[in-house]
This record gives structure tokens, sequence and C-alpha cells, in this order.
């Protein structure tokens, strides 16, 4: 699923288009959370993924939104939202698409079509003139034109099925899946659009999360028992953390399971996923903190570093509508909502 937008990478935007940074501890003090787009899958095939909007004023949710106010789907299996400026990107995976909205009226602004059916999973802005979109069946990464809000001819060839996408330091790492047999990440030079240094993790990359040491924690899921073969146990998952300026692994954090998701608070803590509970972990120690720091059996997991709240979606049965649980970092629910049908991920709004 990537998710997203990383909180510590992430450029909050003003509704109004003045660009603030949630995790400046400067800018923390003047910066609010005004709202949380939550993206629902929906079922696959089914085209009945939607977008739903949380407000932090009332703590209310608007479910359907893109639909009731563009009066059509959003489409088949939405998977990621980044916000930019004044504008949402939304990656419709099943679709093949990028649509394009507007902040203030949730209006469709643009549908980026992606030809060749190469399954977009996650986009990254790298500047303001240009974002990278994780393409996971393309094997690539391709290269979307902001003024113009369309895709250029460029791609940048990766590992096998690429997930999550992180830009820092004028750098893209991407997380190469590969089904579960993939251990890579491919670091790209945003300036030359090149691959320029390949980074061993562990099995099944998925998810990458920037914290406060400018070091970049990699989930690795781990690899699945092969179907049908008794004797394969699979591999474990865990956390790999590459030290941005020396380009490689540094320290691990070992998980007995298949973890999923990843996302930061700030202050050092970072959570995961893993058997459907929430785990916080330091990204100081980079140790475990509590392996059932919230119980369940959860679908993804998203902090705001902001309001200091985590956002926790629970996809029910996958097929009715699934719930958005808010809890504060001490692990108090805060509020509870339903929303659409399989909610996968979540995207802040600041101002």
């Amino acid at each position: 699923m990537v998710r997203f937008i990383l909180p510590i990478i992430l450029l909050a935007f003003l509704l109004a288009g003045c660009q603030k940074d949630p995790n400046s501890v400067k800018d923390k003090k003047e910066v609010k959370s005004v709202g949380a787009f939550i993206i629902n899958e929906g079922n696959f095939m089914k085209a009945n993924g939607s977008l739903s909007f949380y407000s932090f004023k009332d703590s209310t949710v608007q479910n359907n939104i893109f639909q009731t106010v563009n009066k059509r789907p959003l489409g088949d299996v939405p998977n990621s939202m980044t916000v930019w400026d004044t504008l949402g990107f939304i990656v419709v995976n099943n679709s093949n698409k990028i649509e394009v909205i507007g902040l203030h009226s949730w209006k469709s602004v643009k549908t980026i079509e992606m030809a060749g059916a190469p399954s977009p999973r996650n986009l990254a802005i790298v500047n303001n003139s240009k974002a990278y979109v994780t393409n996971l069946m393309a094997n690539n990464v391709a290269v979307i034109d902001l003024k113009t809000l369309s895709l250029t001819n460029t791609t940048i060839a990766v590992g096998a099925n690429p997930e999550e996408i992180l830009v820092y330091d004028k750098k893209a790492y991407v997380a190469n899946s590969g089904f579960g047999s993939g251990n890579t990440v491919s670091v790209i030079d945003v300036n030359t659009d090149k691959v320029v240094n390949t980074i061993k993790v562990g099995d099944n990359p998925t998810g990458l999360m920037l914290d406060d040491d400018e070091e970049i924690n990699v989930l690795c899921t781990g690899r699945w028992p092969a179907w049908g073969d008794t004797t394969d146990t699979g591999t474990n998952g865990g956390i790999f953390v590459i030290d941005t300026d020396k380009g490689k692994v540094v320290d691990s954090i070992k998980v007995t399971g298949h973890p999923s998701e990843i996302t930061y608070a700030g202050n050092d803590l970072g959570f995961f996923l893993l058997n459907g509970s929430v785990v916080s972990f330091s990204t100081g120690s980079n140790k475990i903190l509590n392996n059932t720091f919230i119980q369940g059996f959860f679908y993804s997991v998203e902090a705001d570093p902001v309001s200091q709240q985590l956002f926790v979606l629970d996809a029910k049965d996958y097929q009715s509508n699934g719930d958005l649980l808010v809890y504060d970092l001490n692990g108090q629910l805060l509020k509870q909502a339903t929303v659409g049908i399989i909610p996968g991920a979540v995207t802040f709004v600041y101002q």
C-alpha cells in the first residue's frame, strides 16, 4: 500500500498555497493540521474506490467526496495521494491514472493517463517542476511535468515491482519489492534522472520513512512462503536503516513475521503494523518499544507529527465500509468514524 507521503519529508502547503514544513522546529509552532484525506481502495476490478475527508476543526468525516463533486467515480484501487501547493495527486493503481484535484474545491483539474498499464503506485514531488511516480508492473519510475500536469517521455528503470518512493537531499529512494523476491533500494539523482546507487536491504522492501537523524528507515515485509510448498518458511521482515551520507545500511531492527506500513510521528518515534496490531519503535536506538501499542487487526497506519495523532485504518471485512480510528500518541482512542471500502492510506493537509 505507500503510502505516502512520509511526514518528516512532507512539504505541507497551506490551502492557499504557502509552503511550510511541519517537522521544522521553528515552523511547528506556526503550522496546524487542517484535514486528512483518507484514500479508500475499494474492491479490485469494481472501480468503487473513493476519497474521504476528515476535518480537524470539528472531527467530522465527509465520504465519497470525489464522486459527489465530480459526478463520476474515482476509479479502480486508488493507492496513494500526494499534496503539492493547492493540488492533490491521487494515484489510482488499477485504473492506471493519476487524478489531480484542487484542495479547495475537490474538483478534478486534470486526469493523467498512464499508457501501457504500468500500474502506478506512489508519487513524490521532486521540485516545483517535476514529480516521480513508481510503476509496479513496468519496473520503472515515470517523470511528470508539474507545469503542464502531464507525463514526460522520461522513465527511469529501477528494480522489480517498485513500491514507495521518497525524495530527500536531491536523491530519490525507491523500494523494489519484487513481490517478495526483491531486496534493494534504487537511488536516483534527481538532477540527471539516473540511478546512481543500489542499496541491498531485506526481502520485500515496501515502505520508506525519513527520521530526524536524516536516516531512511526501509520497512521490509519479508518473503512469504511459496504457495503449496510446506517446506518453505519464507523470511522474516525488518527495518533497515540507511545512512543517506554513506549511502548504505548502518543498522537494522529484526522483526519476527511480516510487518507492513511504516510512519513517523517525530521525536524519534515510529510505528508499523505487525499481525494487524500497531507496533511502536525508536528511531534513536533502533529498537522496538511496544509490540502491541494498539491491538487489533488493522490495514494501515499514518502518524501526523503536527497534531501528534495516529490515524489507524480498519478495513473490516474488505467488502463493507471500513473505519478510521484516531488515537493520541499514548494509544488513547479519540475518534472513530466510518469511511469507504478498504481504507488504505492517509494524507494530511496543513495550515
